[in-house]
């Protein structure tokens, strides 16, 4: 199947998820990282704040754990910089000002939080809708992870979550889209 297409099916199949199986496949997939995670306390993870309407992955869960388990690591999330398609990245502790975006999306305050060169993000926990058994994945169509990936480190580790298992392969990746290096299920953790 093409992008399009994925994108559509796997938004209208998210929604359609009885509210209970979102909460067992969010507590799963938390299972599933932490099992699969190797942090180094010193590291700087960029998670995404979930898209609660659209019945996102809710990272908040993930969140709190991490800073419990690891209280020296540093968390950031995205924040999307008006009338363009690029993001910038702030801290999120205990005092970042959240904001809510124009689709729903919590978002720290730029002019309150502390920005993060993406060259000191050591790991990034990716949206998708969906992905295939190559590690490419289908996001919102915007673009704005795909710009961000390019520009972090090559050894940065690039980790989707998704509540779906894989399709066999998307047809139309381009030389823009950046492959995962592993993502996260409900099932399983897939490794490439």
């Amino acid at each position: 199947m093409d992008k399009a297409s994925l994108r559509r099916d796997f938004l209208q199949k998210r929604l359609n998820l009885p509210d209970d199986e979102v909460s067992l496949k969010n507590d799963l997939i938390a299972r599933n990282l932490f099992a699969s995670l190797a942090i180094n306390g010193g590291e700087t993870i960029h998670i995404f704040l979930p898209q609660i309407n659209k019945k996102e992955i809710d990272t908040w869960n993930i969140i709190r754990r991490l800073r419990l388990m690891f209280p020296e690591l540093r968390i950031v999330v995205p924040y999307v910089i008006p009338k363009t398609k690029e993001m910038e990245h702030y801290v999120l502790d205990t005092q970042t000002r959240l904001v809510t975006n124009q689709w729903g999306i919590p978002e720290p305050d730029p002019a309150t939080s502390q920005i993060v060169d993406v060259q000191g993000i050591d790991r990034i926990c990716i949206p998708l809708l969906a992905f295939d058994e190559r590690g490419y994945r289908v996001g919102y169509g915007g673009g704005y992870y795909d710009r961000f990936l390019a520009k972090c480190r090559p050894d940065a580790v690039k980790t989707g979550l998704s509540f779906f298992k894989p399709i066999a392969i998307i047809e139309d990746i381009n030389p823009y889209d950046i492959r995962m290096d592993s993502c996260i299920t409900p099932e399983k953790t897939w490794i490439w």
